[in-house]
């Protein structure tokens, strides 16, 4: 049985001999103690510990320890990585692109200004798509070599240096 603490709760005509006493009290502090009567007959003088002459005859408040509020509810935090691993799930189901395409086609257009003669400044919308496609899986690749990279040098973050080393040893990219 678990332990809990019991407080005796005073009937009302208890209440108001103590809310007469309170008055009397109020006129002129006694200088003898209350006492508490035993069922005995033996009227020894003990002083009450519930009630005090400086209280005015009523119990002293205990202090309220600080509950949490009900209404201000934290939001529930996950783990750290559990929300990583959904989205690593989640996305590995998708098969739509994950660039946004207007940003993609602004930077294709922008390469093909910087890089191109100046006839060539027209896609069609299935080169688009398929050059799209294409970045993307080269990203996609790059970052799982770049992954195992780390892992091998036990690490869990991605740098710089893990992207290097699998474009070199992938023979990805422009030749070191």
């Amino acid at each position: 049985m678990a332990r809990t603490k019991h407080f005796a709760t005073k009937s009302r005509s208890e209440n108001r001999t103590d809310a007469n006493a309170s008055s009397s009290q109020a006129a002129g502090p006694t200088t003898t103690p209350t006492t508490r009567g035993t069922e005995g007959g033996d009227n020894t003088q003990q002083t009450n510990p519930t009630t005090s002459p400086a209280t005015g005859g009523r119990r002293p408040r205990r202090a309220r320890q600080a509950m949490p509020r009900v209404s201000q509810n934290k939001p529930y935090r996950y783990k750290p990585g559990t929300v990583a691993l959904r989205e690593i799930r989640h996305f590995q189901k998708q098969t739509n692109l994950l660039i946004p395409a207007a940003s993609f086609i602004r930077q294709v257009r922008s390469i093909t200004h910087a890089l191109a003669p100046p006839q060539i400044n027209r896609w069609t919308a299935e080169a688009l798509v398929a050059l799209q496609e294409a970045a993307e899986d080269y990203l996609v690749g790059l970052f799982s070599d770049s992954m195992l990279c780390a892992i091998h040098a036990r690490r869990v973050t991605l740098m710089r240096k893990d992207f290097e080393l699998a474009r070199r040893l992938g023979g990805k990219g422009r030749p070191w």
